[in-house]
């Protein structure tokens, strides 16, 4: 299921529906120093995902203070950091990778044309940098019994699909939208 919905326009679409809302809250919220956040999003080229479905990720939400110019970005389940592949994409293929799943999902991976130092990268960061991240630290301790952290994120879709059947990836997703701000990541290492 979570390989065909990474790729489908429709699942994209109720991706970007989930940052509009993000970023509706981001600019209601206002500026640190109190101005008024304008938008200031910037343009994205996601690898990985079908044609139909790039218009539905061709900017990232982004705003810019009227008064201090700083720059706040809101939480996003499209993106996860800088990464030029989707999040979906990068987590169903490292998930699938690290639960060596079957040879027609690997099949359907090697469609997506995702080279395999790539993998490696995500891999080592979803096992080193990510297990490192106050999200983790703080969040792991909800998930009774324990995720298995060396099979993460496949380990984690896993259970989202357990508790969460209809939507995991969207589930999983929108648990690790606090990685994808700065301003979230200084929030959760506050403790707030």
């Amino acid at each position: 299921m979570c390989h065909v919905s990474a790729r489908d326009p429709t699942f994209y679409h109720l991706l970007l529906r989930i940052d509009q809302d993000y970023a509706e809250q981001t600019r209601a919220q206002r500026c640190r120093c109190g101005g008024v956040l304008h938008s200031a999003r910037y343009p994205r080229k996601p690898r990985g995902i079908s044609y139909e479905a790039r218009c539905h990720c061709e900017f990232r939400y982004s705003f810019c203070c009227a008064d201090c110019r700083r720059r706040t970005t809101p939480f996003s389940v499209r993106f996860l950091g800088r990464r030029v592949y989707t999040a979906a994409i990068m987590i169903v293929v490292s998930a699938t990778r690290a639960s060596a799943g079957t040879a027609a999902a690997m099949r359907q991976l090697d469609a997506l044309g995702v080279p395999p130092s790539t993998i490696a990268r995500w891999r080592h960061w979803w096992t080193t940098g990510f297990v490192g991240t106050p999200l983790w630290a703080l969040g792991r301790a909800a998930f009774v019994p324990p995720v298995e952290t060396a099979q993460v994120p496949a380990s984690l879709l896993e259970r989202f699909a357990t508790t969460q059947p209809a939507e995991p990836l969207p589930c999983l997703l929108r648990w690790l939208s606090p990685l994808t701000s700065g301003s979230a990541v200084s929030t959760l290492r506050e403790g707030r």
